[in-house]
């Protein structure tokens, strides 16, 4: 199957695919946020250079870098894209982000209510940027690693690979391949092997995170040929094979992230995975919402192990997704739509009037 065809909603499941990504950020978070003794993860100490909750994220990048180019290539329009990226992106977190700082703050802030409240500049700064790490006064800062929500801080880093999709659609890179093939496989080199460079647009390498922009790349060069790209059991057979051979060498983490990558595309592809259909794309609420009720977990139950706390976390964070999918994302996604093809309706509007002034008469149909 060509990644094209593979693209159509009806030949994939691809809200299957980013939920378990996010279920496994949870789970590869516990290790670290659960009190006890410490625990190496076990993807971890199976591949020793990343664990579950990168490789999540890793294929979070990936994922979006498809899509995302794939919806510029197929409607250029930059209000489109603006107005599809943040009804996506900021309802869910906004309201996250005031659910922690107006209900699970007070709850377990140690501080008297009065002075908690009394921080004002540091809520404001939440609220104007919800999707950087933050911590809230008093709350979890005798915990491992206190953030109050810990896991967001990829958010940014995701807005930032739009931003730059963005300028590069509107300074024409896509329309010539061979230039914008360029383009993507020198960011993917370079951010593979010199992921500290990631400085040079604001960032910083957290957790290597100076790698993303190269999944994203990576995603974004598959779209750019997907009348060409093949997504068949052969191919990935075939770079699993090549990660085996490599798997005692040096190079065996560069070897090993396409075959990983292309296999969970192909997954999303197969008959039995996209019988397992969901009633909604509840991937993005379980990663927004799971680090606080993770830490919420860890601070009122300590005796659960690891285990429980994955299991527990998962549970909870599954049925608010489920509440924010169908309460504010899907609605909030449905508006940022309709808006732009208002927009886009007044635009035409617009221009058939110009038109009919400059001409003197109403164009032709």
């Amino acid at each position: 199957m060509k990644l094209d065809h593979a693209l159509l909603r009806d030949n994939n499941n691809a809200d299957l695919l980013r939920l378990v990504a996010a279920c496994a950020v949870i789970w590869g978070h516990a290790y670290a946020l659960v009190p006890g003794p410490e625990t190496t993860e076990p993807i971890r100490r199976l591949l020793g250079f990343d664990y579950s909750g990168s490789l999540a994220v890793e294929f979070f990048f990936f994922l979006s870098g498809i899509l995302v180019t794939n919806s510029w290539m197929s409607n250029s329009s930059p209000l489109h894209f603006i107005l599809a990226r943040i009804f996506r992106v900021f309802p869910a977190i906004l309201v996250s982000a005031a659910a922690c700082v107006l209900l699970l703050g007070p709850i377990f802030t140690t501080l008297p209510i009065n002075n908690y409240f009394a921080d004002s500049p540091a809520f404001a700064a939440i609220l104007r940027h919800p999707y950087v790490e933050y911590s809230l006064p008093g709350v979890f800062e005798h915990s491992n690693y206190p953030l109050t929500n810990g896991s967001i801080w990829t958010i940014r880093y995701e807005l930032i690979m739009y931003a730059l999709l963005l300028a590069a659609g509107l300074c024409g890179v896509f329309r010539h391949r061979l230039f914008a093939t360029v383009v993507l496989v020198a960011i993917l080199v370079v951010s593979m092997l010199f992921p500290e460079e990631i400085v040079l647009i604001g960032l910083m390498n957290v957790d290597i995170g100076g790698r993303l922009p190269a999944f994203f790349a990576f995603g974004a060069l598959l779209a750019l040929y997907k009348d060409q790209v093949s997504i068949n059991i052969r191919i990935v057979s075939g770079l699993i094979l090549f990660a085996w051979v490599f798997r005692n060498g040096s190079a065996f983490q560069f070897v090993f992230y396409p075959a990983f990558l292309m296999t969970a595309l192909w997954l999303m592809t197969t008959s039995p995975i996209k019988a397992l259909r969901l009633p909604g794309d509840f991937s993005y609420g379980v990663y927004v919402f799971g680090w606080p009720i993770q830490k919420v977990m860890a601070v009122d139950f300590p005796n659960f192990g690891v285990h429980s706390n994955q299991a527990v976390t998962i549970a909870v964070s599954l049925a608010l997704a489920s509440v924010s999918w169908f309460v504010i994302e899907k609605p909030c996604i449905r508006f940022g739509r309709q808006l732009s093809q208002f927009f886009t309706a007044y635009g035409s509007r617009k221009s058939h009037s110009e038109s009919t002034l400059v001409t003197g008469r109403k164009p032709a149909e």
